[in-house]
């Protein structure tokens, strides 16, 4: 079940990569990504990180490298990790964040769910990390999937912090 084991556990499941102890000439990047951890969960501030690069430079295994050292920084969040590329369509990403997230979307339409979606995420609760590995895959025709994702943690009272 998604929704057992710690976040670092989730994430090894869901990404499929065994994560090195020492990520050798990568130090910058995972110093990056904790900051901005830092910045937005810790201060309960919500934001958006998009890391990009040529096929196997590292991109996974550095989020779940920060992912399995934040633990503790994470505690107090919702960690929700969703790897785009097991998804049927782009749209599909807003069923599954939504399943990942507890709520009833089994029967909902695709605009429902959004709406359903972006009040969760401005409701009251602890802040919300989402993590969308191979984000691209989401590239839909008209990008709206992709724009729609990131207003997110722009929305008025928004709890979420994006990493793509």
């Amino acid at each position: 079940h998604p929704g057992t084991g710690t976040c670092y556990q989730q994430a090894k499941r869901v990404l499929h990569a065994a994560v090195p102890d020492r990520l050798h000439g990568r130090e910058r990047e995972t110093g990056a990504i904790r900051q901005f951890l830092r910045e937005h969960l810790g201060a309960r501030r919500p934001g958006s990180l998009y890391i990009a690069g040529a096929p196997g430079t590292g991109k996974t295994a550095c989020v779940s490298r920060v992912l399995r050292d934040c633990q503790d920084e994470l505690a107090g969040s919702r960690t929700v990790i969703l790897n785009c590329m097991s998804l049927s369509s782009s749209h599909a990403v807003f069923p599954a964040v939504a399943e990942q997230l507890g709520l009833p979307a089994a029967r909902a339409a695709g605009r429902e769910i959004v709406r359903r979606l972006e009040k969760e995420l401005t409701a009251q609760g602890p802040m919300v990390l989402l993590v969308l590995d191979e984000m691209d895959q989401l590239d839909s025709k008209g990008q709206d999937v992709l724009y729609t994702i990131f207003e997110w943690p722009r929305l008025p009272g928004s709890r979420l912090v994006l990493i793509g």
